[in-house]
């Protein structure tokens, strides 16, 4: 059955909302692009639940729905609020341990408030882990709950989207950058290897930081064919990792439609396209 209606993608990222709406029945194409300056953190206004901020962000959700009678709405969950970590297998497959893992990364939090999401990865003997808290994710599902169906995804499963998207099945890296953070996935031959996220106060420690983690992480440091920037700071943070990136890599910071393999009605934006890159991802009908 052909998709009726659109597909509604956001993504929040310091005080601006990004949205994309896909039109129906027709793959790679976008009926609306656009983005919502606030005077305030959307992203905290959402967790936090302060009634004025909050009840702004999700007028604009009502709109759009009304606007486009929207059935379906993809959102990135905030990476700072969730724990990642690869997993080996042989744990994953006992409960017990399991069980005892899981409470030794999030000490302190019931077990009842952990979402605990697994993912394959190119290396059959681990487990790739997200857990998310309930307590922060209540804010989300409200913002949702204005339209009838709402999924949830990490900000590392753009990479797998674009793979469903594109059709590529290389090697490449995908940096998602924040103003205080940034969101780094390898995928290979179609599977995600690894993920992380650094948190820094100040670009000019993102060097250190990068470098620290890939000691640790060797799958940064792996030959990935394409790497992929975008959002908040693409460019600046896209300037100061090339020196730390292989040679032989493709630089591309997703910033318009053609290298997005979408079409729109609009070519050009009042906005840095590649901020909206995420929404775009999650309104496609893959």
């Amino acid at each position: 059955m052909k998709q009726s209606h659109p597909n509604l993608g956001l993504h929040f990222s310091a005080n601006q909302l990004f949205y994309a709406v896909n039109e129906p029945g027709k793959p790679g194409r976008l009926a609306r692009i656009g983005s919502v300056d606030f005077n305030f953190n959307v992203t905290s206004a959402v967790i936090q639940g302060d009634d004025r901020h909050f009840h702004g962000v999700q007028t604009v959700v009502r709109q759009l729905k009304k606007q486009y009678d929207i059935r379906l709405v993809r959102m990135i969950s905030a990476p700072y609020h969730e724990c990642w970590t690869s997993f080996p297998k042989l744990v994953y497959d006992k409960s017990d341990e399991r069980e005892a893992h899981l409470g030794i990364l999030m000490k302190g939090l019931n077990r009842s408030q952990m979402l605990p999401t697994w993912y394959s990865l190119s290396n059959a003997d681990y487990k790739f882990l997200v857990i998310r808290n309930q307590a922060i994710m209540d804010g989300f599902d409200k913002l949702a709950s204005v339209i009838p169906t709402s999924e949830f995804v990490s900000d590392f499963e753009l990479g797998q989207r674009w793979i469903q998207h594109s059709g590529t099945s290389g090697s490449f890296l995908t940096i998602s950058c924040y103003n205080d953070l940034v969101c780094v996935a390898s995928f290979l031959l179609g599977k995600l290897r690894g993920a992380t996220y650094i948190k820094f106060e100040s670009l000019d420690d993102l060097p250190y930081l990068w470098l620290q983690g890939a000691e640790h992480l060797k799958w940064m440091k792996g030959l990935h064919e394409q790497v992929y920037f975008y959002g908040l700071q693409a460019y600046e943070v896209m300037e100061i990792l090339r020196p730390y990136l292989d040679d032989a890599s493709e630089i591309i910071k997703m910033d318009n439609l053609h290298k997005m393999a979408v079409e729109a009605d609009e070519d050009t934006y009042g906005f840095n396209l590649e901020r909206a890159w995420p929404a775009i991802l999650l309104a496609l009908e893959l």
